[in-house]
């Protein structure tokens, strides 16, 4: 299954989801197994407050759609200091103010190295302290608003990860690998939290899931977007993702890298965290 509006997924996502399928992914026995114990209980819904401020958003020798890079200047916000989880999630599910997310229905996406199909993903594969995945954009945006916040936008999101810094990945420069984030070869996400913050507290900006952003995707959205508090494309079928997640590759996973999805699908390996 192929699953967007039009009956297809864009061709970068075959790229996309190559490592995935080089490690084993689409076996879903070895997904999302319970966590050992990684250490004290985290308040997860804690938040950075981040001073309005101005940088240069985007890359000129990344991709295409990284391009031009350019000056934006955001007003002050708040941003999670952490991926939402799997609890965080369901506790809002309880209260009915969310739909479930869609590990149980079949209405989940993952890529086996030749197409996309739907799984179920098993209950014992599941823990608390993962960031919550099987999402589609809209669930995203009503558990932010049930609580009183908004995805954040594009902008938002890649400020805060960089932290005033001028760095490929949140914690700097270094090359990807088992120190700063989770590895292909774990074969899943890791419970939020897991690694070192970035300077401005802010965990996982880089790597283990996906992030929803709250823009609409265009490839050429730098070249004419708003340069103050830029709200993201008034068009597109597409809602962007960034962060990159456990499978990504060094490339995937740089701060400015901008990728997109179906806004009406969940997939296995997109989560969020949320702003306001």
């Amino acid at each position: 299954m192929r699953p967007t509006g039009n009956g297809m997924i864009p061709m970068r996502w075959t790229a996309f989801f190559a490592a995935k399928a080089q490690f084993g992914y689409y076996k879903v026995a070895g997904f999302f197994l319970v966590a050992a114990f990684y250490g004290p209980i985290l308040n997860y819904a804690q938040m950075a407050t981040v001073t309005a401020g101005t940088f240069k958003m985007g890359a000129e020798n990344g991709e295409q759609d990284e391009s031009p890079r350019h000056t934006v200047t955001l007003s002050r916000y708040a941003i999670d200091k952490y991926e939402v989880t799997a609890a965080q999630y369901d506790s809002c599910v309880t209260s009915g103010a969310c739909t479930p997310a869609h590990y149980h229905d079949g209405a989940c996406v993952i890529w086996t190295g030749r197409d996309f199909r739907n799984i179920r993903v098993p209950d014992h594969f599941r823990d608390a302290r993962y960031p919550v995945v099987c999402v589609t954009w809209f669930q995203a945006r009503e558990y932010c608003r049930s609580i009183g916040k908004n995805l954040p936008t594009e902008a938002q999101w890649e400020y805060a990860a960089l932290a005033s810094r001028e760095v490929d990945y949140s914690w700097g420069n270094e090359t990807p690998d088992a120190a700063y984030c989770t590895q292909p070869c774990e074969k899943k996400p890791k419970p939020v939290g897991a690694f070192a913050p970035n300077p401005w507290g802010l965990y996982d900006m880089t790597g283990n899931v996906w992030e929803w952003a709250q823009d609409r995707y265009q490839p050429d959205y730098y070249s004419m977007g708003d340069s103050i508090d830029p709200q993201g494309a008034d068009a597109g079928q597409y809602r962007v993702i960034r962060g990159g997640g456990w499978y990504s590759t060094a490339g995937q996973l740089k701060i400015q890298n901008r990728h997109w999805f179906e806004p009406n699908f969940g997939e296995v390996s997109i989560g969020f965290r949320c702003a306001k």
